[in-house]
């Protein structure tokens, strides 16, 4: 709902009535990217979580009856001139005149963020809207009075009990609009004015603080009113909360908070007791996750020369293999060595003794934290007017150190397990010494529950071999517990970088991958979904393995000599591993496809030499001409032959 521009639940209420559920754990997942007026000239931008933004919040109740529709005026407050959006659904949308059955009481919000200088607002802004006379939803507006610098009143009427519920809020420093709709006369009545002006000696507030609307003021002039409110009071600095902190206002009403269960805040103690000693990142990850720098790239090179033998030179090729296979031998002594670190320890302990429940909770209060934690380390500005032949690769390098994510840390695990692991093939410790026996069957939990695990590490590309074989292993002896064999279907996606191939499978299965830019998610990632039993035979398979993949054709790695050679590995193992194989195309560019199609045939001709023949897909999104299909044919079919003929003689 946040992605797609509409407004969420705030407050929710219970189906029975009885109270209302402060909205906080669902939102913690909503990130926003707004562009500052001071950042506009630069061309940069603020990413935040909305949970910890700090900023005024303006919010809007009807009273009584109102001819006016909260949601659509807000709607047009919100709107920039000549735009519609519809943020908040209202009565003349299409199935906005259903019959109201739960939602009356329920409290939605939306935000605005600026993107330039064209902005309605030039600061970030709340806005609420409570659904329902404010009169049976009592609560709910208290609440509101407490964290709004401005409520809006929406009536067309006073009568002496709705005067004395809202003498209650005159203890608040929220500022009250009265928008009142005269009846069939087009004047206010006696009675509406009495107690009004008693309101305003009361509240204390001014005769401008009363909008009228009249048959002598259209909708343009009434919404502009609005943004001039608005304006106004946040050019005057009012008081500004986070959705964080304002959990702290529900005291003394009939409001819970979702995430003040006991699972829920025993699972934040442990991913803090984590986060907590993080600073910088760079340096965290040096001195804490040791095993993945330059331990990890030195045995990767290794590994990598045992295959391919490039540099033996003259040298016996038996003698050159042993001399490798003793250099990785006294590298995974040298891992051996290290302590595990307390962060680690912490790691499995949860993951080893919280609950079912408590553990996701974990799991998501870590990433949260992480993600935080990343976005405040990120660097990414550098000198625009700089011709530095090697800044942008040491731009690149410092978004990878700022990183940090449950990846690092299973890597980290990883490393260690492979490190015993060759300790005791090769007797220099016994097996009964050894202590991460269980790690693969942590991993394995964390695919069942649909987590993504690293199967290529894109920063070294390599594949560490015994941990992901085991944490399979495992991870079949779970599935098939009941004696069945279960099916897997494999399904990856391939593409260029940034052309939306983690949001393809986000929006596909209902997955939160990391997606954007600065997700900084190299290699490949493999994740479990469960197929319901419905869909079993239909899709013949029990799960299906999803492995969403680095982009090809990055321009971090235009500049290497080897770019290619990057291109092809990570093309050729994702086929091979793969059923079906989605290949993401954004527009109607048959340049991109012929770059992508050569990298993808390549991979194919290997997967000839294996007698296998996975299934692939095209994707193309945003093709938003009509004559595009029509223009782009000669180039298709000219494309086709090129292929037939590169591909003929194998």
């Amino acid at each position: 709902m946040a992605m797609c521009q509409f407004a969420v639940p705030l407050l929710l209420p219970a189906g029975d009535g009885s109270r209302c559920t402060l909205m906080l754990w669902a939102m913690r997942d909503i990130v926003k990217k707004w562009r500052p007026r001071s950042l506009a000239d630069i061309k940069g931008y603020r990413e935040e979580n909305v949970v910890d933004i700090s900023m005024p919040v303006f919010s809007f109740v009807r009273l009584g009856k109102s001819k006016l529709s909260k949601s659509k005026t807000l709607n047009q407050i919100l709107n920039p001139v000549q735009q519609h959006h519809s943020f908040f659904i209202h009565h003349d949308m299409d199935g906005g005149n259903v019959k109201r059955t739960i939602s009356d009481g329920l409290v939605e919000m939306s935000w605005n963020f600026p993107c330039g200088y064209s902005d309605v607002f030039a600061k970030p802004i709340a806005v609420t809207n409570l659904r329902g006379d404010l009169g049976s939803n009592w609560d709910q507006f208290t609440f509101l009075t407490r964290i709004s610098s401005a409520v809006f009143i929406f009536l067309e009427s006073l009568s002496e009990n709705q005067f004395r519920s809202l003498l209650t809020c005159r203890n608040t420093g929220t500022k009250y609009y009265f928008i009142i709709t005269p009846g069939p006369d087009k004047k206010c009545s006696p009675e509406t004015q009495h107690y009004l002006k008693r309101l305003m000696e009361i509240l204390k507030f001014s005769r401008r603080q009363i909008i009228v609307k009249g048959v002598n003021l259209n909708e343009a002039e009434f919404v502009k009113k609005f943004q001039n409110i608005f304006e106004k009071i946040i050019s005057a600095e009012p008081q500004q909360m986070t959705l964080e902190s304002i959990k702290n206002q529900t005291y003394g009403i009939q409001i819970i908070v979702d995430e003040n269960l006991p699972a829920c805040q025993k699972a934040r103690a442990f991913a803090c007791n984590i986060t907590s000693v993080i600073g910088d990142v760079e340096e965290y990850k040096k001195h804490v996750l040791i095993l993945q720098g330059d331990l990890w790239n030195q045995l990767s090179k290794v590994e990598k020369e045992l295959c391919r033998k490039a540099n033996q030179g003259k040298k016996d090729a038996r003698q050159y293999q042993d001399e490798l296979k003793q250099q990785r031998i006294s590298l995974h002594r040298a891992q051996h060595q290290h302590k595990l670190p307390d962060a680690l320890l912490l790691f499995i302990n949860a993951n080893t003794h919280l609950s079912q429940e408590e553990k996701r909770y974990f799991l998501k209060w870590l990433q949260l934290q992480l993600n935080v934690i990343s976005r405040k380390n990120h660097r990414y500005g550098f000198q625009r007017k700089s011709h530095h032949p090697g800044e942008l690769a040491q731009v690149d390098h410092q978004i990878s150190d700022s990183s940090l994510g449950i990846e690092h840390f299973l890597r980290e695990l990883g490393q260690f397990y492979e490190a015993e692991c060759s300790m005791v093939k090769e007797e220099i410790i016994t097996a009964n010494r050894t202590q991460f026996t269980g790690l693969p069957g942590i991993a394995a939990d964390l695919l069942l529950e649909a987590f993504p695990l690293e199967l290529l590490d894109g920063d070294v590309l390599n594949i560490p071999m015994r941990w992901i074989t085991d944490v399979l292993t495992e991870l079949d002896i779970r599935i098939g517990q009941n004696g069945t064999i279960c099916k897997i279907r494999v399904l990856s996606v391939l593409g260029m970088k940034n052309t939306g191939k983690s949001t393809l499978l986000n929006t596909m299965f209902g997955l939160q991958l990391p997606t954007g830019n600065g997700s900084c998610r190299g290699g490949a990632f493999m994740t479990l979904l469960n197929v319901k039993k419905n869909f079993q035979e239909e899709l013949g398979c029990h799960f299906i393995l999803l492995i969403d993949s680095d982009g090809l054709k990055a321009p971090e790695l235009a500049s290497l000599e080897d770019s290619y050679e990057h291109d092809n590995e990570l093309a050729t193992l994702v086929v091979g591993l793969s059923d079906i194989i989605l290949i993401n195309i954004t527009m109607e560019n048959t340049t991109e496809m012929k770059d992508i199609l050569q990298v993808v045939v390549h991979a194919f001709l290997r997967m000839k030499e294996v007698r296998k023949k996975p299934n692939l897909q095209f994707v193309h999104q945003n093709v938003s001409d009509v004559s595009a299909h029509e223009k782009n044919l000669r180039d298709r079919k000219k494309l086709l032959e090129q292929l037939d003929e590169m591909t003929s003689g194998c």
